[in-house]
């Protein structure tokens, strides 16, 4: 079997990269800041429209580093999920933060979008719910990738398990709820 998301699991630790699967398109930003640099290079110089220059730097700039960011960053984050230290760890390239504590998580649930969805680990703390992004928004039309069923089949439910979230457990407060 296939190592996606390079998912590793053990007695006490368990971790994967979320963003595994998504494709980061740098090629395809860049060339496209490059293009738009070129058509306000173009437009400055065809007329006396020197702004639109100055537009295009920065569209190119906000193009090329969204790509960076996503190639660099985002697609090599990791979580690690860590019961000898009770904690939720995020690793990226500036280090290792903690995210939770792992006695403060309720659930896990799908939230949808329009033809996607991702799903979230929600935790309560003393004073608020925090809500962490556990993968990145999946197609609707990419349910039945390889990649996906193993994210649905393997990791979710191992990660569920593993966090001890197999009995729902509903709390309901009627100071902040109304009737149906």
């Amino acid at each position: 079997m296939q190592n996606y998301y390079n998912f590793t699991v053990s007695a006490s630790q368990m971790s994967y990269s979320p963003y595994w699967y998504v494709k980061s398109n740098i090629i395809l930003k860049c060339i496209s800041g490059i293009l738009v640099l070129a058509s306000g290079f173009i437009l400055s110089h065809l007329s006396d429209f020197k702004i639109g220059f100055i537009i295009s730097i920065f569209i190119s700039a906000v193009l090329i580093f969204n790509g960076i960011y996503k190639f660099m960053i985002k697609n090599k984050k990791t979580f690690i999920f860590d019961k000898t230290e009770n904690a939720l760890y995020k690793i990226t390239l500036r280090g290792k933060k903690k995210v939770i504590s792992l006695n403060n998580v309720i659930d896990i649930v799908t939230k949808s979008g329009a033809m996607s969805y991702h799903y979230v680990l929600t935790s309560k703390d003393s004073t608020k719910i925090k809500k962490i992004k556990l993968t990145a928004r999946i197609k609707n039309e990419n349910k039945s990738n390889p990649e996906v069923r193993f994210l649905e089949m393997e990791i979710i439910p191992q990660l569920e398990s593993f966090l001890n979230l197999n009995s729902k457990v509903i709390v309901f407060d009627s100071k902040y709820c109304s009737t149906i």
